[in-house]
């Protein structure tokens, strides 16, 4: 975990070199979340995620900005502090568009994680380069998709290198209900042209990962929300299966 915080630091700082760059917008939130599996086979011993998983609690942060330049998206999650701390785990997340011409990006992202396992560490990371672009938007929503190269890294190494690519997209819509605010959001990421390994790990050679959120404010400090929680051939599933995730947030 250490060495992928260091790597989110580089990279922000990588970001934020231009000296006279143009500040548009910025956003940043503390939460908690609770989860709650659903449905789904888990891989390898044939069990229902819902009844072979725990639900847990995580707490975590997050926070973007665009500039003239492009924008950048980050978060940091300690997760299950309803077990004990030889069972818990941590993920981390840093993405950045950077215009190239016009709408179209340079995109890269990693994510790391890391849990204790009991005795039985694991850890991967997930680092993708490639091009995006970020011109559909408007006053009250946007979509913004991307494509590129997926390389690498498991606790193990065995199914360390490159690892095809990844697709996906970040979408939002603002509106009001009754006189209040609300907000949809999407995330979505494809997997494809995995490599041998890790096609025998995830239980296949692609792979869909994501989730639908709809957010309410309930003042201009707190927050709340639920989440549907997609995956196909990951999380150690083997074909699809989802979660539901509930959370209480302030905006900072």
């Amino acid at each position: 975990m250490r060495k992928s915080l260091l790597a989110l630091t580089a990279l922000a700082a990588t970001a934020a070199l231009p000296a006279q760059a143009e500040y548009h917008y910025g956003f940043a939130n503390v939460y908690g979340d609770y989860l709650t599996w659903t449905n789904g086979t888990q891989g390898f011993n044939g069990k229902d995620v819902s009844d072979d998983r725990d639900d847990h609690i995580t707490i975590g942060a997050e926070g973007g900005a665009g500039f003239d330049w492009g924008e950048m998206y980050g978060f940091y999650e300690y997760e299950k502090l309803n077990k004990g701390s030889s069972e818990r785990s941590q993920a981390a997340k840093f993405s950045i568009h950077y215009k190239l011409v016009g709408d179209f990006t340079a995109y890269g992202q990693v994510y790391d994680y890391s849990e204790s396992g009991n005795g039985n560490a694991f850890s991967e990371q997930n680092r993708v380069i490639g091009f995006g672009y970020t011109g559909l938007t408007g006053d009250n929503f946007w979509f913004k998709p991307w494509i590129g190269v997926h390389d690498l890294t498991t606790g193990n190494s065995e199914a360390a290198g490159l690892n095809g690519g990844m697709a996906g997209w970040s979408a939002g819509f603002n509106f009001e209900l009754a006189g209040q605010p609300f907000m949809v959001t999407n995330w979505n990421e494809i997997e494809f042209a995995r490599n041998d390994e890790y096609k025998k790990m995830q239980n296949g050679s692609t792979a869909l990962n994501g989730a639908v959120g709809l957010w309410y404010d309930i003042t201009d400090t707190f927050y709340t929300g639920v989440q549907y929680r997609y995956f196909a051939n990951k999380l150690g599933v083997d074909g699809y299966g989802d979660a539901l995730i509930f959370r209480v947030g302030m905006h900072l």
